[in-house]
């Protein structure tokens, strides 16, 4: 499963965080042996999926699940939104969402906007 992230500058709520990473993880299939997050920034949305990544790492393996998390450019993004299973966008409320959040909806792809 591949997950895609991004936030604003402002986004600080890590508990809302790792529920949206607990839902990109009631959402892998079975069979699914690999969990990977790409993290468009900004640094502190890195540092929180840094985190997590480390935190979860040995529970997830014992389950068989290798999780691996990639701090990538928009551009990347863009150019694997069709392989991207789910895409989470964090963000205070009233702060508009991004051009990638836009970019990922016209895609059709599962998006997801955490406001907090």
């Amino acid at each position: 499963m591949i997950v895609a992230i991004q936030g604003s500058r402002n986004f600080d709520e890590y508990q809302v965080f790792l529920r949206a990473m607990g839902t990109a993880l009631s959402m892998m299939e079975e069979g699914d042996n690999s969990f990977t997050i790409y993290s468009a920034g900004p640094a502190n949305l890195n540092s929180m999926a840094s985190e997590f990544s480390n935190v979860s790492e040995r529970g997830l393996k014992a389950r068989g699940i290798k999780i691996r998390l990639r701090k990538v450019p928009v551009s990347s993004i863009k150019d694997s939104i069709e392989d991207i299973n789910y895409f989470a966008y964090f963000s205070k409320p009233k702060e508009p969402v991004s051009d990638l959040v836009k970019y990922a909806e016209n895609k059709d792809a599962e998006v997801s906007i955490f406001r907090y």
